[in-house]
């Protein structure tokens, strides 16, 4: 039916033609609530502006984007303390501790085609060319009668403790007649360390000597010996193996010591924890500290060399067994296994000649062997796992095999470098993701990892490399190495706590490297200690009271800290919002204990450092407590999405921090042309317009109950009209008794 021309105090509504006893009253309305608030109300005391409220952060880290509903205590990025609601502090402060170093050991003319460098002490000596070893040089060092020729090499005290062995090639004819030596200087004088006797037979071969150096030695001197007068050649001398820091691998705690491997040296944790001292060293690198049977630390060093054992006195046993990669206690043996995945145990792994029990081991997939662990098996008893880059494996001692259990990883060449028990369940890492496994007769597998959510901003990317699961621990730590992933990131220490990961410390340098993690109780302290970059670092576990707040003049803090939140948007990204104050409540803020506030909006910057504009800086004692901040001077921002940055910062003062209780963003929608247009229509039920009031009555009841809209037009001739509304009935009075003359007060809602 054709829409009639309305004339002045009427209204066409849904073809029907009704007078008005006013004139419509129009409003223009937001579409979506007046007032949405997220987070802790108790901060919010705006009756008409919506309220995004940073508070309880325990929520942890990994959320870019935020879900309102679900994600008031997540932020995106944090390395301060936010374990308890209602406080953001600086991080815990990490303290590096001295590692040890070396200036390689070097021989100069070790190859002898120079007639210099080795000093005649007695005989006679000479470079000549009638022999030679056949290292694609042309001379060798010559004695004809008994004596000595030597060199002193470049002394460094960090050389002090530590093994070296020496080869050299000699030839000669003559039995008992030529041998390379070792002697080392100190206060008492020196003593000297023989090779073997050449055998006379005429040929080169090659003598080894081997020599601990002592706490107190001040030199070492290297000598080709010649015995009665014989003629012997000396050529091509090396270093068997020598102490070269090169990287942290391995943590263990022995004895109440923390004892470190580094590189082929085995060091300690100093008494003051300022440095580590050198201890051993030994012929290749360390792959295994375990402290087990008989009161003694068990040093692996791989296949091709005898495994050590150290006593509590830190004297040293070299065995005779090798193939000894990885290794575990377990069921009062020491097993080892090597790069084969061969498997065997032994009840005297102490003895310089123990006794190894072979067993099955895991030959199918030897090559993804990565971690060995302990935990409970489907009946609660505790088994030997092996956690490989695809499978988790379970040790049946009874059948005498390794099964698949359950757990199965993507192939990741990471796979299984993290994994731990704790808390009832084994956690096995894979690239930033970590999945927890509880054994049992329907076991559970669950995604627990970083790479929930959004994962970490790209500045902290990086790939887990250990698990730390300490069974009296609250949390489980995990290394996130950067040196693992492609570009330019910061490894990390973090913590899991059951629902939510949090970053204990991140690097200030880019792509540091990191191997092993450990809670140690070493040097009458209590702290998780990790390396990176070839650094060790720790942090003080406080073991009673650990909330920051209850320890003052106590906890320490780093000197600075980043909060950034998640991007906030009230639910869409789609409508404009205007925010006109920022409202802080803080504590312990001085003119050195400071937070600086910042922010960016509509997302127009992926990176953590872009795009910030600060709108106040928190540093003086009155702006403790309540402190508001309004935007463009009064004017508001307009803005879709919103994301809030905290850089906190504390003086000389290493137990002070500045300490953010809650931060309050206020904004409000702005509707432009996505609001609602609202008209109030006043209508009599009478007898006009060829319907009775009865019928009009009825007309509008109709109108009002349909589930479509309905037309309106109260202007003539307006282009724009009708307009399609949904009609509510807002107020009704109708006459008692067989009468229908009324009032109907209408609200047409244009949807």
């Amino acid at each position: 039916m054709a829409q009639e021309n309305p004339t002045w105090g009427t209204c066409n509504l849904n073809s029907q033609k009704y007078n008005l006893l006013s004139h419509p009253v129009s409003q223009y309305v937001s579409a979506l609530p007046s007032k949405v608030n997220t987070g802790d109300d108790s901060y919010s005391k705006q009756n008409y502006l919506s309220s995004w409220i940073i508070s309880d952060q325990t929520g942890g880290i990994g959320i870019s984007e935020m879900d309102e509903s679900i994600h008031a205590d997540r932020c995106w990025w944090s390395n301060c303390i936010i374990d308890w609601p209602r406080h953001i502090k600086l991080p815990r402060k990490a303290t590096s501790v001295t590692p040890p170093t070396f200036t390689a050991l070097t021989i100069a003319n070790a190859d002898c085609e120079l007639d210099s460098d080795w000093t005649t002490g007695s005989g006679t000596w000479d470079r000549d060319n009638t022999q030679n070893h056949t290292s694609g040089g042309t001379y060798s060092w010559r004695g004809q009668a008994a004596g000595q020729a030597y060199q002193d090499l470049a002394w460094n005290n960090k050389y002090r403790n530590t093994v070296v062995q020496v080869h050299c090639w000699i030839y000669t004819a003559a039995a008992t007649a030529g041998r390379v030596s070792i002697a080392v200087s100190d206060d008492g004088g020196s003593t000297t360390t023989y090779s073997s006797f050449h055998t006379g037979a005429a040929g080169w071969e090659e003598l080894t000597v081997t020599r601990v150096i002592s706490a107190t030695a001040t030199g070492i001197r290297l000598g080709f010996n010649v015995n009665g007068g014989n003629l012997v050649y000396f050529d091509d001398i090396h270093f068997g193996y020598e102490p070269i820091s090169t990287t942290t691998t391995h943590f263990a705690n022995f004895n109440s010591v923390l004892y470190v491997g580094y590189g082929n040296i085995l060091s300690k944790l100093a008494s003051d924890r300022s440095s580590i001292d050198v201890i051993y060293s030994f012929p290749a690198n360390i792959t295994a500290l375990i402290p087990s049977l008989n009161s003694r630390l068990y040093i692996f060093i791989g296949d091709s060399d005898e495994y050590f054992s150290m006593t509590t006195a830190e004297a040293f046993t070299e065995t005779n067994a090798n193939d000894a990669t990885l290794g575990i206690q377990w069921d009062a043996k020491l097993w080892k296994q090597d790069v084969d995945g061969n498997w065997w145990y032994s009840t005297d792994p102490e003895s310089a000649t123990p006794t190894w029990t072979s067993r099955n081991g895991i030959t199918d997939i030897a090559s993804q062997i990565e971690t060995l662990l302990i935990g409970p098996d489907a009946d609660g008893n505790d088994i030997i796992y092996c956690a490989t880059n695809t499978w988790l494996k379970a040790h049946d001692m009874t059948n005498n095999k390794w099964v698949d259990t359950k757990l199965k990883l993507p192939d990741h060449p990471n796979g299984g470098k993290g994994a731990c028990y704790w808390h009832g369940g084994i956690y096995v890492s894979y690239g930033l993701g970590v999945k927890q496994y509880v054994p049992g007769s329907t076991a559970t597998i669950s995604e627990v990892g970083l790479l929930k959510d959004d994962g970490l901003p790209v500045e902290y990317n990086g790939e887990f490399v250990k698990l730390l699961g300490e069974s009296a621990s609250d949390v489980m730590f995990g290394l996130v190495d950067a040196s693992q992933t492609s570009g330019n990131s910061k490894s990390g220490l973090y913590a899991y706590d059951g629902r939510t990961w949090k970053c204990w410390w991140a690097d200030s340098s880019n792509n540091g490297a990191m191997h092993d993690c450990i809670v140690s109780s070493a040097s009458s302290s209590y702290a998780v200690y990790w390396d990176v970059g070839g650094k060790v670092y720790y942090i003080d576990i406080h073991r009673g009271i650990s909330n920051p707040e209850q320890l003052a003049g106590t906890q320490a803090y780093e000197a600075a800290g980043i909060h950034i939140s998640p991007w906030y948007d009230r639910g869409t990204p789609v409508f404009d919002k205007l925010a006109n104050l920022l409202t802080t409540w803080a504590k312990d803020i001085t003119t050195s204990e400071t937070i600086a506030i910042k922010y960016r909006t509509d997302g127009t910057c992926a990176d953590l450092d872009s795009g910030w504009t600060t709108i106040e800086t928190l540093n003086t004692t009155a702006e403790n407590g309540e402190n508001e901040e309004i935007f463009a001077s009064g004017a508001g921002i307009v803005y879709n999405s919103f994301q809030i940055r905290l850089d906190l910062a504390r003086g000389a003062t290493t137990t002070l921090s500045p300490d953010l209780q809650s931060l309050v963003l206020s904004s409000e929608l702005l509707t432009g042309t996505d609001g609602n247009w609202i008209w109030t229509l006043r209508i009599p039920l009478d007898d006009s317009w060829g319907t009775s009031a009865k019928q009009k009555k009825e007309n509008l009841d109709t109108a009002i109950q349909l589930g479509t809209l309905v037309p309106l037009k109260f202007r003539e001739g307006d282009s724009n009209e009708p307009y399609y509304v949904r009609l509510y009935l807002n107020d009704a009075w109708q006459e008692a008794g067989h009468d229908y003359e009324g009032i109907y007060v209408v609200k047409a809602v244009k949807l």
